[in-house]
């Protein structure tokens, strides 16, 4: 077992001498066409079941088969085209606590015009990088009872809003999750998710492989396109970790780099070793004050490595690089004394 490495050194961080990000680039002229909806309002402020299912009716053009996931899945109030549709979406706005869920989403993103300009901005940016990528037409907020945080359909994006409110939220605070799920729930990694999210289901092709190696390669390349997409956002939001999460990676990535080619854990089709390093959980299982999904960071922290040894290589060719030794080969972690 790695032990935690606590430095004693606040300013830990190792800049390179480059001063500029090659990810932030000018996207004023690129073009993006994104309709935004509030579900979530729109709902809420339906005054009978008549609006209700007129509502409905809007949404089945809006949202496709994204809508019809959210009455059948997360509502669990049946399919949109019921008849009786319209009474189910009234139970569900007259519940108190969805009431009062309601209040506490429209406290925290009554306005989402910020959250707009952002997300924009980062299909702006993923159009600039790669062009042939597939775009979302539409995004719909909504109330999915913690069903989900964001999910991605060909052409929608659907976001919970309930998901973000905020670790220090009351309602969020009473829920029977794990401490370190809650914590995550929070505004400030939403752009994140809907990055990720829209990455994942519409634009690179799952490459995960068996191995230790090809899933941390994969990830990888997937946090290097958040990366563009969010070029000025803090890494450790980018990554879902806290601040100290992630400076206690940074600190200990060369150890836990020697650590694993020590085990000869690289080319690994092990599927718990796999688990242990990149799903979710409270820490990285084996190294003791870990954040997890450790093998993620790793992942993108090669990505980087080889992505600043070879400037030519465009993010489009990144994504269609099968050769991953070709890829490890750039990355030589440094120790930090």
């Amino acid at each position: 077992m790695i032990k935690n490495i606590t430095p004693l050194i606040v300013f830990f961080l190792i800049f390179t001498a480059c001063d500029t990000n090659p990810l932030e680039v000018d996207v004023s002229e690129i073009d993006v066409d994104l309709k935004f909806h509030r579900l979530d309002q729109d709902l809420f402020n339906a005054k009978s079941v008549k609006e209700l299912n007129q509502v409905n009716k809007n949404y089945i053009d809006k949202g496709g088969e994204l809508y019809e996931f959210y009455t059948i899945e997360m509502l669990r109030a049946g399919s949109p085209y019921d008849d009786s549709i319209g009474v189910y979406l009234d139970y569900f706005i007259q519940d108190s606590m969805m009431q009062i869920l309601n209040d506490n989403i429209q406290a925290k993103f009554g306005d989402f015009k910020s959250e707009e300009t952002q997300i924009v901005d980062m299909f702006k940016h993923l159009k600039y990088h790669i062009p042939h990528a597939m775009l979302p037409t539409d995004v719909i907020t909504y109330n999915s009872t913690f069903a989900n945080g964001v999910i991605s359909t060909p052409e929608k994006i659907g976001v919970g809003l309930e998901m973000y409110l905020g670790s220090d939220n009351e309602v969020i605070q009473k829920l029977p999750y794990p401490e370190y799920f809650k914590a995550k729930m929070d505004a400030d990694y939403l752009m994140a998710d809907i990055a990720q999210s829209w990455l994942l289901n519409n634009v690179i092709e799952d490459q995960s492989g068996e191995d230790f190696l090809s899933n941390m390669i994969y990830t990888g390349k997937i946090l290097y396109c958040v990366d563009a997409m969010m070029p000025t956002v803090e890494d450790h939001i980018k990554i879902k970790y806290t601040a100290l999460e992630y400076e206690w990676a940074e600190v200990s990535e060369y150890n836990i780099w020697q650590h694993i080619i020590e085990q000869e854990w690289i080319y690994s089709k092990d599927i718990k070793l796999i688990v242990r390093y990149f799903n979710e959980g409270p820490e990285t299982v084996g190294l003791e004050g870990s954040p997890a999904r450790i093998g993620q960071f790793l992942g993108w922290k090669i990505i980087r490595a080889y992505m600043e040894k070879n400037p030519e290589v465009t993010i489009t060719d990144l994504i269609a690089e099968k050769n991953q030794s070709k890829i490890l080969k750039a990355y030589k972690p440094k120790e930090i004394n």
